[in-house]
This record gives C-alpha cells, structure tokens and sequence, in this order.
C-alpha cells in the first residue's frame, strides 16, 4: 500500500484488467457521453464549471475549506495552479469569478484590512459535484459494482470527500499525474475544453475491430461548448498530425486500432482511478479517519454566515453524522 490516498500501486496493471471486461466499450461511450453533457454550456454555464481550470479550482477549494480552511483564498489557489502548471494567475482569478457569479462560491469580508478573502463552496456546489459522481458511477456500472445505486452512492456521506482529496492529495504529495504516459489524451488536456470535446466526438463514433469512425457535426459540437469550430478543428488537426487519429473536411472522424487501443487504456485509468478514490472501502475507511481528526472546536468557532457554510463543513459534518450506521462503507481530481 502506498503512503498516499488512493493506493497508486499497479494502476496501469489494473486499468488494463478493466478494459477486457465485455461491457467495457458500453461504460466507455456511457462515461464521455455524460461527461460531455454535464460540461456543455447547458448545464455548467449557469453554474461556472466551464472547462478544466474552473473544475480544478473547484476542487481545490472544496479540499482547502475540509482540510487547510485558512488557506482557501485566490493567492493560495494561485499558487497551487502554477506549481503544478495547470493555470495562470489570470485564468484562476477567472475561474474564481465564474464560479462565484454560478453561485458555486461565496467569499468572507475580512474582518480587517489586508488578509485575504476566504473562498468557500457552497451547497449547491456540493450538490452540482455529486451530480457529477452520479454521472461517473451510473456510466461504470456495467463494469463497476458500486456499494449502493449510483445516485445514492454519489450522495453517500464521506464518498465526494474522498473523491476531492485523492484527486488532489495524490498529486500534491506525489506529483501522480494520471495522463502523463498518454500524450495523445493530454494534447486534448491542455486546451480549452479539450478533453469535453473529445469525449463527445468518441461518443459519437462507431466502434468495430478496426477501430472507430464516424461523421461528427463541428457546428453541433460548437454549440454544445460555447467554442469556435475552428478551435474544434486546430484539436483534430493537432492529434491528427501526430497519427493518433485522421479528421477530414465534412467531419469524418477516425480512430485504428492501435490509436482506439490506446484510448481505451486511458479510460482503463479513469475507471480505475474512480474507484480508488470513491468506490473502495478503503477510500471511505481512509475519508472517514481523516474526516474524525479535524478540530470541531475551531469549525464551531468559525464565522459563518447563514446559508454560506463551506463544504468543508457539511463534509466533515455529513461524515461524522453518517460513521456510526455506515463505518467501513463509506468514505474524490
């Protein structure tokens, strides 16, 4: 066992196991399909989960607020992103903003001049966020076997901690980056809505023995993102340049074999790494011990407004309520 959460032994081991099982290609579509719906400008706009840095720095405040609270404000976000070279300052503050415009966030007055505003999350990002474990754990079941029903499991108490702090932990410790050894997922990775894209147009392909193919509409694609067809078209063209797909005017997409091969491996790394961070009764064991040695005293004593206490809150609160009737069953970038 590896002294991070989520263990981070034979990952690739297991993801490859995963992508043999015979509904493997079903949970596949199943997952981009509803991941590409949960971020098109429909549902995310309204609540500012745009792309890939507003979902980072969603994370990371629902972690700092459960686990270093003081540390939750836009200078420490800052700092995190540009450590791990995820965002600029600038694309932060952004991501800050069209979060709390979504209501996903609310921000303190300090109480004097100078010290920065403490971020926290409020409940309907935590109600937003296990709309999004429901999503991933019902697209996974034809090959995952979750504790409960998806839904219920995603709203399990300790399940969406646990899901935050292995996403963040395993990297902040460990600087475990899940896609690295796949460039051709983190070509689509590093652009702006780049991997919601993909996983739409995959999901809009054919799958045979040969690989995938299929005649996507860029225009529809376009709509569903609030992006530029031609910012569509710079993506296909990048991975197309490196073999790793062919894209023609019209929108002819195709995928060999060996390139589908791949692609599968990395949804094998998904899979897997969902269920270590939120479906293993390690990860709920793990989410629960940590949850049990926050000091109450000072979550008691902070100064919360009604209707904006933090999700670090609710968590440890849902946590501790839910230990007794749930230990050992329950426990999230």
């Amino acid at each position: 066992m590896s002294r991070v959460f989520p263990d981070l032994a034979d990952i690739s081991g297991e993801a490859e196991r995963r992508v043999e099982h015979p509904n493997f290609d079903k949970a596949m579509l199943a997952f981009c399909r509803g991941l590409a719906d949960f971020h098109s400008v429909a549902l995310t706009r309204r609540a500012g989960i745009v792309d890939t840095v507003t979902w980072a720095v969603a994370l990371l405040v629902l972690y700092l607020d459960e686990h270093a609270p003081e540390s939750a404000h836009a200078r420490r976000l800052v700092a995190i992103c540009a450590e791990g070279q995820l965002a600029g300052a600038t694309a932060v503050r952004n991501a800050i903003a069209l979060l709390r415009q979504g209501g996903m966030l609310v921000s303190d007055e300090p109480v004097t001049p100078g010290p920065a505003h403490r971020l926290r999350p409020t409940a309907a990002l935590i109600e937003t966020m296990q709309d999004n474990l429901s999503i991933r754990f019902s697209a996974l079941e034809p090959v995952i076997a979750w504790p409960k029903a998806p839904a219920e499991w995603a709203r399990t108490p300790g399940v969406l901690s646990g899901f935050v702090r292995g996403n963040v932990e395993a990297y902040r410790r460990e600087h475990h980056i899940l896609f690295e050894p796949l460039p051709e997922v983190r070509i689509f990775m590093d652009r702006h809505c780049g991997y919601h894209i993909f996983m739409e147009i995959l999901s809009h392909l054919e799958i045979t023995r040969l690989g995938a193919s299929g005649v996507v509409s860029l225009s529809d694609v376009s709509d569903k993102f609030a992006v530029s067809r031609a910012h569509i078209r710079k993506l296909l063209r990048a991975a197309a340049d490196r073999n790793w797909l062919r894209y023609e005017l019209g929108g002819q997409v195709t995928i060999g074999a060996q390139s589908l091969a791949r692609y599968r491996l990395w949804f094998g790394h998904e899979f897997t790494w969902i269920y270590r961070v939120a479906g293993s009764d390690f990860s709920a064991n793990q989410s629960n011990k940590m949850a049990s040695s926050v000091d109450h005293q000072q979550i008691a004593a902070e100064d919360v407004q009604p209707g904006q206490r933090g999700v670090g809150s609710a968590l440890r609160r849902d946590t501790d309520e839910g230990c007794e009737s749930a230990q050992g069953e329950v426990g999230e970038k």
